[in-house]
């Protein structure tokens, strides 16, 4: 399997073939049309099966879909109002992104960033291979991927979990040279991988996408700010994905939120704990919170200040896209292709069963080579697909009588604690029905 450029396999991970099958597919996550030289016009379903996999079936062979993922595509049809966006290209690759690296000995403003997940590809082609490994690009090619690709985004149904409408975003990086690019090979669509135990009833994966933009933007603004770089990136205000998380962590560094704002409790003794209170701001304003669709909006600004933006890899990338409902893309001796002629379906081959999910211990593997080639420096930033839980701190306890007397209470046949006059709720119904209720 030939890779893109800027993709490096894990060295101890062989390559799968990979068989799509439409009939595989839980949740659909992306649909375009691809226009290669030499071939057809066609458009295409991208999809995740069970345990992440993904399938790339042509969108004449839909028929075989599951009922569920058939549902998904008819909605972002008919909800996004518009045709799927034309990519003209040769060959095409596609990743899924389950981790996300930002390294902290950054030089510059647009230094790299590595991606790690899966590689599947390249489409169109005989034998693609899907593979883990990392993907380098930049940050400017993260918010510029993800800001241009949100037009596109794969619309789901409204689901009681999902404040908004959900959607499955993706990005188209590059995976090559600008003049592999130009010649359509070497571009990889990307998407943030939702982990299947936190899909409910979708895809969406806007959660994930929020989290990568926060941590890009925040390290921009943080090179902004010790470089003197450009003013806008140093003075922009950041939201957060989540302003519960946010404000547990300022109390556990010793703050009292009171509404919008944190003021630093400075209570502490000894010398040392002193001193470091000193070098903190005596109140912080507490970040508002916002979704992809708000990141977004940031990362289209701070773009717009990014030095050098947009590049030549950027300007060639853009070129060979066209959105929906636009006529197909005019490069090269590419002509605009005829429809198709119809081919008999063919019997589709028994489905094997599918394979248990894959640990990432192999991510491991690169994380400890940076490591190694930086001893001493600061940890990177991770921006993991499922994130990691930080417990809030314990409520302080109120004056008054001791828990621990409680129990010289309960000896003496005191109650230990009010017995609840609440009553008990009526049962919950069981979902099966609802069924019956529609």
């Amino acid at each position: 399997m030939s890779h893109p450029r800027y993709f490096v396999p894990h060295a101890a991970s062989a390559a799968e073939p990979v068989q799509s099958d439409a009939s595989a597919i839980a949740h659909v996550v992306d649909a375009f049309r691809f226009e290669a030289r030499h071939l057809l016009e066609q458009e295409w379903i991208v999809g995740i099966d069970a345990v992440g996999n993904v399938h790339v079936v042509p969108a004449s062979a839909r028929d075989p879909l599951p009922a569920e993922a058939k549902a998904q595509l008819t909605h972002h049809e008919v909800a996004s109002g518009r045709t799927p966006r034309r990519i003209a290209a040769e060959e095409l690759y596609f990743f899924a992104v389950e981790l996300v690296e930002h390294p902290s000995d950054a030089e510059g403003f647009n230094d790299p960033v590595y991606l790690y997940g899966h590689l599947s590809g390249p489409w169109p082609g005989d034998a693609p291979t899907r593979v883990p490994g990392q993907l380098t690009v930049t940050r400017g090619d993260v918010l510029a991927g993800l800001v241009h690709g949100a037009a596109e985004a794969f619309h789901y149904v409204q689901t009681p979990e999902s404040p908004s409408a959900p959607r499955g975003y993706h990005a188209l990086l590059p995976g090559d040279r600008p003049e592999r690019l130009a010649e359509g090979r070497g571009l990889v669509l990307a998407w943030p991988a939702v982990p299947p135990e936190l899909q409910v009833g979708n895809a969406s994966n806007g959660p994930m996408v929020a989290r990568i933009l926060h941590d890009v933007l925040t390290q921009l603004q943080e090179d902004a700010r010790a470089h003197g770089g450009p003013e806008p990136l140093a003075r922009m205000e950041l939201p957060v994905p989540s302003r519960a998380m946010a404000i547990a962590d300022l109390e556990l560094r010793g703050y009292e939120v009171k509404g919008d704002v944190a003021i630093l409790r400075r209570n502490h003794p000894g010398l040392l704990t002193r001193m470091a209170e000193w070098l903190r701001a005596e109140k912080v304003k507490v970040p508002t919170e916002a979704g992809a669709p708000g990141f977004l909006e940031v990362a289209r600004a701070a773009l717009a200040a990014l030095p050098g933006w947009p590049g030549e890899s950027e300007r060639v990338l853009r070129a060979l896209v066209r959105p929906g409902g636009s006529a197909p893309v005019p490069v090269g001796s590419m002509a605009i292709p005829v429809a198709a002629a119809a081919v008999a379906p063919r019997p589709l081959p028994p489905r094997a069963p599918p394979k248990p999910p894959r640990p990432d211990e192999w991510m491991q593997d690169f994380l400890n080579a940076h490591a190694a080639s930086h001893p001493g420096g600061a940890k990177p930033k991770l921006t993991r697909a499922k994130p990691a839980f930080t417990p809030p701190p314990a409520p302080a306890k109120k004056s008054g009588t001791p828990d621990w007397m409680a129990d010289f209470g309960a000896t003496r046949g005191e109650p230990a604690s009010k017995p609840s006059t609440n009553t008990a709720s009526p049962a919950k119904k069981p979902d099966w029905m609802s069924d019956f209720e529609d």
